[in-house]
């Protein structure tokens, strides 16, 4: 019996051979809150030394472009922050804007790297495990001096004279 030949299709686009993946893209408007209405705690950090996001009040985003804020529910008043004003959290979200663009920048450059390696490589394949963890071994080896021991009196005297140099 002849069976039609089908040709694969795969799940994630991504994965295919040889198609360049894209890099993760965060979705949210407000890079000082991230759509969340409270302005994230690395970013709190920058304004306010010493804060605990466990312990401390909540800092609300007051970024005029974000109305995730008006999404807070009332009950939580007590425990809300409301001192970062407008302009620190443009700021803040600009900060943040410039982060998400450097990490881009390096993730990108590093796939760059990677295929210019890759195209660069003398080998067929990608080295099996054994072979990753047999080449790491003798890195370590060569790194920390191991096995550089004389194995002859030839050698010994060989270490002797380099030494002495």
């Amino acid at each position: 019996m002849n069976l039609p030949k089908l040709p694969r299709d795969i799940i994630r686009p991504e994965d295919e051979p040889g198609r360049d993946k894209e890099l993760w893209q965060p979705n949210w408007k407000c890079f000082c809150c991230h759509d969340t209405g409270t302005v994230q705690p690395y970013l709190v950090r920058m304004v306010i030394d010493g804060y605990r996001w466990e312990s401390d009040k909540i800092p609300v985003c007051q970024n005029p472009s974000c109305i995730a804020a008006s999404g807070i529910s009332q009950g939580l008043e007590p425990y809300l922050d409301y001192r970062l004003d407008a302009a620190i959290c443009q700021q803040l979200d600009l900060i943040d804007r410039d982060g998400w663009r450097e990490t881009l920048r390096n993730a990108n450059q590093r796939l760059n790297t990677q295929a210019l390696a890759q195209k660069m490589n003398l080998r067929q394949r990608d080295r099996s495990s054994t072979e990753e963890m047999e080449a790491r071994q003798r890195h370590a080896s060569a790194r920390e001096g191991w096995g550089s021991e004389a194995q002859s009196e030839e050698e010994r005297q060989w270490l002797v004279g380099r030494n002495a140099e």
